[in-house]
Order: structure tokens, then C-alpha cells, then sequence
């Protein structure tokens, strides 16, 4: 069926799983999908790299594995969504997986609010061998279900919930955990799916596009199972990595064909923003990337434009701290 304007009383579901040189992982994300309560209609991998393992790995199953040139996530995000005819599209990391109730939930969630457009659902956070992030160990879905009957939640996600203001949140940080995230199709297409010039915050750039258009909902129980296991995307960011966030950043404030929900003024997220600069100013001088730092500046201009801003970015550490304390106590 294919996805038009509107709600659809019967929606329908697919689930776009982006993959690269991870096939013990892909596979079981892609079995995590086929034992949801209420199947996907459509199960969509998408391989970033014609030689790709997962390309034969996952022949046997009752799916679509659609590989691509390598290009990059947001390119493989694209090109599962192109492939999409249903109401809504769902997306999942190879190497994160779904609780079974995961779109029975969504389903029971729509129906309660037909006028939603996009949700996303706390997780659990797990790993081989727990660490100070990971809730539990664990190395499959049988052993996460087995975990979460005895275990109690310890990572608060209350930051998913920002419906009624998700445009102002998303403005000052990624709020979003995109192994749950489920949008109308045809609000995620008119919001231009993932830049795929970028190689980090291509998917905060998607939630910000989307609240754009609608309000972000969140389910209320835990759906999805993050795996951490010490590469994950962030991991060891590079000065490239750092600079991808700054162009995000700068690019939610041009100018723009989609509508432009109320937020707060561009100095309400100050603090946010220098986080990130420092954290590219702190790449580029770890990698010794003279060029990046220049460009970390410039950019920093167009997102910190107050001058105790670009001051507070240019001094050492424990001036810094002199200055944070400075804004403190002024407030």
C-alpha cells in the first residue's frame, strides 16, 4: 500500500535497517525485526558497499537487501527510504535490536493519536560486558528479554519527551534515539530525509526537519535494545566528525521552504553551541588540524555570535571555569 497524505486507518510499516561490515550484528537486528508481535510489512536493509557481507548473510531471509556504492549512512537512510510504499517508515542501527512489542506498541500509539507523525521510544542500553553506561550484560535479544525481567532501568530518558516543544528542544540538542524512530512517510520525504553531505548529525538534522512539520511522541515503555560495544558511530570523534555537528548547527538557522515552528532566540542555546565548538577545537588540536580549528572558528561565528561567546571559546580551561562561574552567579 502505498503512502499518500493523510492517515491511513490501517497504517502500514516498513523498517529501514542501514548496514556496513557488520553481519553477525545486521543479522540480528534484522531477526530482532522478524519477531515483533505485529510484523513489519516491509523489512528493508540496505548495505553501504556492494561487497558488503551481509549481502549473502542475509539471502535466506524473508526480507529486502538492497546494497548501495558506500557512501555513507545518510546515503544508505535515502536509499531505504526511497524504497518505502507504506504509511510510515521505521529505522533501525545494525547493531542495535527491537523488543518484540516494538510496533505493536507504535501501532496502539497511533491509533490513540491519528494525528501524529512521528515517535520514538525509550531503549535499554547493553553490552558483552557491562561497563558504566550498560545497564546489563548481554550479546543477544534472548539474553536482553532475559535481563529486563530482573533488572531495574538506570539511564534516564526523559530527554525523548519533548512533545509540545519539539522544534525548541531539537534546536538546542539531538533528542532523539533513531533505532526507534518511526516517521510518516510523507512527512519524512517533504523534510528531505538525511543530508547526506554530512558524516555526523545527519540524523539530528532529520529530527529537526521533521518537528518542522509535526510533533515528535515518544512511547511509554522501553522498545529497543542499544548495543555498545566501543565503535559505535561517536566513538573517538574526528575533527571531521566534530565539524559535520558545527555545519548542522548552522544549517538549522538558514533559511528555509518548510515552516519554522516558535523556538527561542539563537542565544537561548549558547551553551549548547560552545560545547560543540569546543568539542571540534579540542579535535582539531588533538589531530593537530590547523585548518579544522580555523574552520571551527568561522563557524562558531555564525552560531555563538555574542562576544563573551567568542571569548569564552578562546580562553584556556580554568579561565573558562573563572567565566562560567562569571555567568553564574549573574543569573
Amino acid at each position: 500500500m502505498t503512502a499518500g497524505e493523510g492517515v491511513d486507518p490501517v497504517p502500514t510499516f516498513s523498517l529501514v535497517i542501514p548496514t556496513n561490515q557488520r553481519a553477525e550484528f545486521v543479522e540480528q537486528a534484522v531477526d530482532s525485526a522478524l519477531r515483533q508481535e505485529r510484523a513489519f510489512d516491509r523489512i528493508i536493509v540496505i548495505p553501504d558497499g556492494l561487497d558488503d557481507p551481509s549481502i549473502s548473510s542475509l539471502a535466506s531471509r524473508p526480507i529486502d537487501v538492497h546494497p548501495i556504492t558506500h557512501a555513507g549512512v545518510a546515503a544508505a537512510r535515502n536509499a531505504g527510504l526511497e524504497l518505502v510504499d507504506t504509511h510510515w517508515v521505521c529505522f533501525l542501527d545494525d547493531d542495535d535490536l527491537l523488543h518484540p512489542k516494538y510496533l505493536a506498541d507504535l501501532v496502539s500509539a497511533i491509533d490513540a493519536a491519528p494525528d501524529a507523525g512521528a515517535f520514538n521510544a525509550p531503549y535499554w542500553s547493553f553490552a558483552a560486558e557491562i561497563g558504566p553506561r550498560e545497564e546489563f550484560a548481554a550479546v543477544d535479544l534472548d539474553g536482553c528479554l532475559a535481563a529486563i525481567e530482573v533488572v531495574e532501568p538506570r539511564n534516564d530518558m526523559t530527554y525523548l519527551d519533548i512533545t509540545g516543544r519539539s522544534f525548541d528542544a531539537l534546536l538546542a540538542g539531538l533528542a532523539g534515539s533513531m533505532s526507534t524512530a518511526a516517521v510518516r512517510t510523507d512527512i519524512l520525504r517533504r523534510a528531505g530525509g538525511f543530508p547526506e553531505g554530512l558524516i555526523a548529525a545527519e540524523d539530528w538534522t532529520m529530527y529537526v526537519n521533521v518537528a518542522r512539520l509535526t510533533e515528535w511522541n515518544v512511547l511509554p515503555e522501553r522498545r529497543a535494545f542499544f548495543r555498545d560495544h566501543g565503535t559505535n558511530a561517536m566513538s573517538g570523534r574526528s575533527t571531521e566528525k566534530t565539524l559535520s555537528v558545527l555545519r548542522a548547527i548552522q544549517s538549522f538557522w538558514q533559511p528555509t521552504t518548510l515552516p519554522t515552528p516558535p523556538h527561542r532566540p539563537l542565544s537561548a542555546y549558547r551553551r549548547n553551541y560552545r560545547y560543540e565548538v569546543l568539542a571540534a577545537l579540542d579535535a582539531a588540536r588533538h589531530n593537530d588540524d590547523r585548518p579544522g580549528r580555523r574552520e571551527a572558528l568561522q563557524l562558531s561565528k555564525a552560531i555563538l555570535p555574542a562576544w563573551w561567546d567568542q571569548a569564552f571559546i578562546r580562553m584556556p580551561a580554568v579561565v573558562r571555569s573563572l567565566m562560567w562561574r562569571a555567568e553564574r552567579s549573574a543569573i
